[in-house]
């Protein structure tokens, strides 16, 4: 893979910043893929913030300081101490002001169109204000036959009931009408995980407007996800009775999805491919793993 830094040839900006935190297990190559394929975007961010949650190692340092010499829109937020994304993230939300705030993991890669796609939904839908996308899911690296797509409720209904037993939104790839964090606040810190759950339990309750669109704008690594889902059992607990429902229906999906935390490792991997939606990996994902791939080898 080259180290190369990409050169970006588009001068138009979109009023959007992109959040990408990143700690000491970072993987670089990871990261330098996630940061890429943010510049490749057909719209530009305004700003890109690499937030670094506490201290890393000389060499990804190097890695991120070799971007912000390049791209004086590439800004390196440094948080000394590690606090946790909550934290990271309300470092960079505050430190921008963009009309809008995209969330982007440091070992996911965007595709070209999400920022412009999102832009243009929230522009011309102006009752939504958080507002995330299907997404392609894969293992480790890219293999083409082990990607699928991940589906997510559009509908304001059907976003209210998932969530008492799922994540209604893939949190890194949720744009964020900016203004929306007066309303709701900003993420809690308390919760070192499941920030974004207990997010949406505040904004669901205070009826604030929330959609997915209907495409795949994000490659997600799934890799590590049903271990950390489990070791925070009682943070996933706190955030979904933040917002309750009389449906006793949904009530016991709650509890359902609650107690399936605690399943054997196996048996959790089994459930997760059987009951979330998703389907088949499809011709456009793989066009675009082809040439993503042609890009990072030369």
């Amino acid at each position: 893979m080259s180290n190369t830094v990409l050169t970006v040839s588009s001068n138009i900006q979109a009023s959007i910043t992109v959040g990408i935190p990143f700690y000491q297990g970072s993987n670089i190559a990871h990261l330098r893929a996630a940061i890429d394929s943010i510049l490749w975007q057909s719209v530009p961010a305004k700003e890109i913030h690499l937030i670094q949650d506490g201290l890393v190692s000389k060499t990804l340092e190097e890695t991120v300081n070799e971007y912000t010499a390049t791209y004086p829109h590439i800004k390196h937020l440094l948080i000394s101490q590690n606090m946790g994304l909550a934290h990271a993230l309300n470092i960079s939300i505050l430190n921008s002001s963009s009309t809008y705030y995209a969330r982007m993991d440091s070992d996911d890669i965007a595709h070209p169109e999400r920022l412009s796609k999102q832009i243009d939904f929230l522009e011309n839908n102006l009752d939504i204000d958080i507002l995330g996308t299907w997404a392609y899911v894969f293992e480790d690296e890219f293999p083409r036959e082990n990607c699928s797509i991940r589906i997510m409720p559009v509908c304001n209904q059907e976003i209210h009931a998932l969530f008492h037993y799922q994540n209604p939104l893939i949190h890194p790839s949720v744009m964020f009408r900016s203004s929306v964090f007066a309303k709701t606040g900003l993420y809690n810190m308390e919760f070192r995980s499941e920030c974004d759950l207990e997010l949406w339990a505040r904004a669901l309750k205070l009826r604030v407007g929330i959609s997915n669109l209907s495409e795949p704008l994000l490659y997600y690594r799934n890799t590590g996800v049903i271990s950390r889902r489990s070791a925070a059992l009682g943070q996933q607990i706190k955030a979904r009775y933040q917002y309750n429902t009389l449906s006793l229906k949904l009530n016991i999906l709650k509890v359902m999805s609650l107690l399936f935390r605690i399943l054997p490792y196996q048996m959790q991997v089994w459930g997760y491919k059987k009951f979330k939606k998703e389907s088949n990996f499809n011709q456009n994902a793989g066009e675009f793993l082809v040439k993503y791939k042609s890009n990072i080898s030369n």
